[in-house]
């Protein structure tokens, strides 16, 4: 009975977890850059981000509308009644009565021209030009973001399904175990005691499945979400090393260099700073051009269709035909403060993006930070894992040599079973942390996306290249 327990025992347990193959790998699996490229073609957020950046695009337009004239055009038809001074004199004058119903017809047209208004325009449009490229980096780094969290899911969903075979080769084990020891007993050659430990070591065993199952469909759900698909024959992915820094200071160097965020929030200082200088404009007078022309008929009462026979020429107002060319100036002197107003809130809202700049900074430093730290740690602790399962299997083949020779209790053998599947779990669960690491440490220094060839659609880079912004 020994020697059949110990060779199910030695039959049951799978490898060690180093290299991490439990799963069979495709020609058609799906790999971690084709994740990440369906979750930006589909996910909500990046939309969200995208259209906000061509929002700001219109902005610029809208603001690059001041270099240009303006041109209106105006006309209106409809029946007037006139009761004035003109009226009741011609009513003495020629027997008609004192109020007047006529067809009143307007056409104009319009033009001006700012010739100078401060440099409110020039302000105006380069601080348009700012926030369209915040928002441009703004959608990279919502790239960036969403990019690590599909990498994530990725990652523990395969760590999750890998954890289920090692939990179901870990049930087996316990299952063979199990019905040996029922049928000695059943038989009268066993213990009772041995068959309630291992009817106990089952029930863990039971557990432990149901728990990775359940680990399993979480993860499956977060996955669905990000990707919008179920993942199906997926590989491990490994990271570019040659992206990978080689120190924390140079990590440091390539996320204050490289990340979007940092990026986004530069540009929102220099928007604000356009817009505080736009706000001065309003100190200077304002130089147009204007250039219209109008023609009106039936005016006031006067029939410009039929003049009266005894009226001098100009007495006859029914027409009017008007050509104005003009430049004006106007010079606003007071405005109740308003204007110093708008200065100083301009003022505040450059304090504002500088402390934002300075907040994106820091938690920049400290992701960077922490994802080199984790890859650091997670090193060494690996190497102490690895021990860990390697003593376990010696550990376990022993026992099982020795319970053979009647040296070592059932107990001792399903101990070293259990202890060699949670270190190996325990490996598992840290090999895919480093993995994480390393894709949370490219992220931080703003590269996941460049390390894992992701094509960024051509719509994103604008129709300009604005200033700060991305070059094409």
């Amino acid at each position: 009975m020994r020697k059949n327990v110990g060779h199910s025992l030695r039959k049951s347990v799978a490898a060690l977890a180093v290299t991490v193959v439990l799963l069979p790998t495709t020609g058609a699996a799906q790999s971690l850059e084709q994740a990440v490229a369906s979750a930006l073609d589909t996910h909500p957020q990046i939309r969200q981000a995208f259209n906000r950046f061509k929002a700001s695009e219109e902005l610029i337009k809208q603001a690059e509308s001041g270099y240009y004239p303006t041109l209106d055009f105006d006309a209106g038809i409809g029946r007037e009644w006139t009761e004035s001074p003109s009226t009741r004199r011609d009513s003495a004058q020629y027997g008609v009565g004192e109020e007047v119903e006529l067809t009143r017809r307007e056409i104009g047209v319009s033009l001006r021209q700012v010739l100078f208004n401060g440099f409110q325009t020039m302000n105006e449009v380069e601080r348009s030009e700012y926030e369209a490229s915040a928002d441009q980096w703004a959608l990279f780094s919502s790239a960036e973001d969403l990019a690590l969290e599909v990498t994530r899911a990725y990652l523990e969903f395969l760590r999750a399904e890998q954890i289920v075979v090692l939990a179901e080769r870990n049930l087996e084990s316990h299952q063979i175990i199990y019905d040996q020891v029922k049928q000695k007993t059943d038989s009268g050659l066993g213990s009772t005691a041995d068959l309630s430990q291992v009817t106990g070591r089952l029930a863990r065993a039971h557990s432990n499945l149901i728990s990775a199952q359940n680990n399993l469909s979480d993860a499956r759900i977060v996955y669905q979400k990000l990707v919008n698909t179920t993942p199906e024959d997926m590989r491990i992915p490994v990271p570019d090393a040659l992206m990978l820094p080689e120190s924390l200071t140079q990590a440091l160097d390539m996320a204050k260099t490289s990340h979007p965020t940092l990026k986004s929030a530069n540009n929102d200082i220099q928007a604000a700073t356009a817009q505080r200088d736009a706000t001065k404009g309003n100190y200077y007078p304002q130089v147009t051009f204007d250039l219209s022309a109008s023609w009106d008929d039936n005016l006031d009462g006067n029939d410009g269709t039929t003049a009266n026979p005894f009226d001098s020429p100009a007495d006859v107002g029914g027409n009017s035909d008007e050509v104005l060319a003009i430049v004006r100036l106007n010079y606003n002197l007071f405005s109740g403060g308003a204007d110093r107003a708008r200065e100083r809130e301009a003022a505040y809202s450059i304090n504002e993006s500088k402390a934002i700049q300075q907040e994106a900074y820091r938690d920049i430093v400290e992701g960077t930070t922490l994802a080199w730290n984790a890859r650091e740690f997670l090193n060494q602790q690996m190497q102490y894992l690895r021990q860990h399962v390697e003593a376990s299997i010696e550990t376990r083949n022993a026992y099982e040599d020795q319970f053979k020779l009647g040296q070592r209790t059932l107990i001792d053998v399903l101990d070293s079973e259990n202890e060699l599947f949670q270190a190996r779990r325990e490996y598992l669960t840290a090999e895919y942390d480093d993995l994480i690491a390393r894709y949370r440490l490219l992220n931080a220094t703003g590269q996941l996306l460049e390390s894992l060839r992701i094509t960024i659609p051509e719509v994103w880079s604008g129709e300009d290249n604005y200033k700060g912004g991305v070059q094409s």
